[in-house]
């Protein structure tokens, strides 16, 4: 929480739901409205004021999906690339690697800047052949950094990025030129500022994103804050942590995982209060699934994200993201084959049971099978249409020939399909065993499917958190403040004193203190974790090792220890005598989030009180009609438990125990499901 701030609102916008939970001196409240996709800021500011707002003791942490649908779609800014003389087309040639290695016609993005605005200037510099440092071979005259701004100015782009070799080491090259083109008037985006690291392609394209985006984010920033003025605005980072609005605006490459980041963070807090400190996490929401992994493993370094097909270099979380949530649309091919997604309905029209469209989605199997009811969806404010979802359903058995019970559960069945091949990408592709890790089920749909998901993975349990439909905007009301810095460094460990580490290290962390000084944050409370990027000498990617964990202290001969043993440790082998290369160093300065620390469940406690009535329920494509218990999960105190079938329901989701099921509440009041 801010200095100065009582109330810490996290907000997760949504392809159909603008989730809110505001935390204030240990207790949450919570709100969940539609999505307003015409003016996403409309919804949260309209939550905002549900909860009270806005007021100068609050601060809002926003998850905002502008960035990353503006990218996805192409919305993008006119934007110019300024350049050395002979790579203007860096960006467009890339690393030359294949995504799909067997396609015989593969389709490359469109260049976020088109080869009309690539202009290049006589600016080289370049390593030393001692080692020492860098020469300036070339540098451009006033007179063609006039006619630059010439060009460029009749060029009219929206936003410029300015990316030049080696900048990584002498940065002050480019800021010479963005001196020169400031009188346009036109936001820069400096590569050296954005992503302070060698490999010019990634610290390019990172930052092209970068100034594509700004216009946008920034205006929507600016929007958004003085809509929420008083209140404090700050913008979840792609990283897990959060970033002032004022920052993100300028750094927006930052913020494009916004969303996803917040489950994963909640998701995260909410295993470590059951016990686990490793887990999958699994955000089913309207529109998409997202699957992440968190946990203790090697950083693998020097690869940069693909998003949209253009690398990212900053630090964001690992995250991958199916088409497939409990909004995703039905659709039968001409063929007779079902499909399920990536086709979404939306806030509005919405499922077929908010009374507004007839065509099916996943959540409309769940309430024709009784696993959502009247009256229990957003605690009663919606009333669900389950006759119209049961004509919808006969529609569709006749179709595939089958009652219309069984169409429900094959749409299911179809659905965690692809769930389940994104758990796998996310746990075995990553050389992760699923059997050791339980599965985290969260968004508003999670707790439907994460029992038949753990299963049908061979996950030893699944999590339902609490608020686990909200659970991103937790994770966002309960985050921590994030400041990272990092720089190329390129030298061989063999070349490097301690105390020349130690003062680049120094460097690096008194530049992330400040920024999270300038943004209010204590200085008492800001934590350091530096981190290198190693690699034997000769070799293309490096492994990430944490400096805090170094035996010995943070010098060259621990680094070289932490390193051969990471090293070891994933790949069955070490080069002896090989020489050991310093890439990159590290910062990242944190304030951890006060929250309150998690209820210990109890013996003997009992869940009857929380008990609300039964209702029919189908499980299983044969499973016949089943008077299921229904239960709600605010009245169950830590340490009961039920045994399955039952539905478990909170103010934002369901949980589906199914039979040979049992769930049992353990500390922090999250569900943990495990077969009985």
């Amino acid at each position: 929480m801010a200095r100065g701030a009582k109330c810490t609102i996290g907000v997760d916008t949504g392809g159909t739901f603008t989730d809110l939970v505001a935390y204030t001196d240990g207790e949450f409240r919570v709100a969940k409205l539609p999505s307003t996709p015409d003016d996403p800021a409309r919804a949260v500011v309209e939550g905002v004021h549900e909860l009270g707002g806005p007021r100068a003791d609050q601060h809002v942490v926003h998850g905002t999906t502008v960035a990353l649908n503006a990218l996805l779609s192409g919305r993008t800014a006119r934007t110019a690339l300024v350049t050395n003389r002979g790579f203007a087309d860096v960006l467009e040639i890339a690393r030359q690697d294949r995504p799909e290695l067997y396609a015989l016609h593969p389709a490359k993005p469109s260049p976020l800047v088109p080869r009309e605005l690539r202009f290049e200037v006589n600016s080289r510099i370049w390593p030393k052949l001692d080692g020492s440092g860098y020469e300036t071979v070339a540098r451009p005259t006033k007179a063609e950094l006039a006619r630059l701004v010439r060009d460029l100015r009749r060029a009219r782009p929206q936003s410029i990025v300015i990316g030049l070799l080696h900048s990584y080491a002498r940065p002050e090259i480019e800021r010479e030129l963005a001196r020169a083109l400031r009188p346009l008037g036109v936001p820069l985006t400096l590569s050296a500022e954005i992503l302070p690291e060698h490999r010019e392609y990634e610290r390019f394209s990172t930052a092209a994103v970068n100034a594509a985006l700004e216009p946008l984010v920034r205006d929507y920033l600016r929007s958004l804050g003085a809509r929420l003025a008083p209140a404090r605005l700050s913008v979840m980072q792609s990283a897990g942590g959060t970033l002032a609005a004022e920052r993100a605006a300028e750094q927006c490459a930052r913020i494009l995982l916004s969303g996803p980041a917040g489950g994963v963070v909640g998701a995260a807090r909410a295993a470590h209060e059951a016990g686990f400190e490793r887990m999958v996490g699994f955000d089913m929401g309207g529109t998409s699934t997202d699957v992440a992994f968190h946990g203790a493993r090697t950083r693998l370094a020097g690869e940069a994200r693909r998003i949209a097909g253009h690398a990212v270099g900053v630090p964001m979380l690992d995250i991958h993201t199916i088409g497939c949530g409990g909004g995703s649309l039905v659709e039968v091919d001409a063929d007779g084959v079902l499909h399920v997604g990536p086709k979404s309905a939306g806030a509005d029209p919405g499922p077929v049971c908010y009374g507004k469209s007839d065509r099916l989605t996943v959540t409309d199997a769940h309430v024709l099978l009784g696993h959502v009811a009247r009256g229990a969806f957003l605690g009663g404010a919606l009333e669900l249409d389950v006759e119209r979802v049961a004509r919808a359903f006969e529609k569709l058995a006749r179709r595939l020939g089958t009652p219309p019970h069984a169409a429900a559960e094959i749409v299911l069945e179809v659905a965690r399909a692809s769930m389940r091949r994104a758990l796998g990408v996310m746990t075995m592709q990553r050389g992760e065993d699923p059997r050791a890790v339980p599965l985290v089920g969260f968004g508003g749909a999670g707790g439907l499917h994460a029992a038949a998901l753990a299963e049908s993975a061979s996950m030893p349990c699944a999590l339902v958190p609490r608020f686990a439909g909200l659970l991103s905007a937790y994770g966002m009301a309960t985050a921590d403040a994030l400041a990272e810095r990092s720089a190329s460094v390129l030298t061989l460990l063999s070349r490097l004193s301690a105390r020349e580490l130690a003062a680049r290290v120094g460097e690096l962390a008194r530049a992330a203190r400040a920024e999270l000084l300038a943004d209010g944050q204590p200085a008492r409370a800001i934590e350091l974790e530096p981190s290198a990027d190693v690699r034997y000498a000769g070799q293309s990617f490096e492994l990430g090792v944490p400096l805090s964990r170094t035996r010995g202290g943070a010098t060259p001969a621990a680094l070289v220890r932490a390193f051969t043993e990471a090293h070891r440790a994933l790949y069955g082998f070490v080069l002896d005598g090989r020489e050991i290369e310093l890439v990159q160093l590290r910062v990242r300065a944190r304030v951890a989030a006060r929250v309150p620390r998690a209820d210990p469940p109890r013996r003997r406690a009992s869940a009857e009180r929380a008990r609300l009535g039964e209702r029919a329920a189908r499980f299983g494509r044969h499973g016949l009609v089943r008077r299921t218990p229904v239960f709600d999960q605010a009245r169950m105190p830590p340490g009961s438990g039920v045994a399955g079938p039952a539905l478990i329901e909170d103010f934002s989701g369901t949980t589906l125990v199914p039979p040979g099921w049992r769930a049992r509440v353990v500390g922090g009041g999250h569900l943990l499901l495990a077969r009985r």
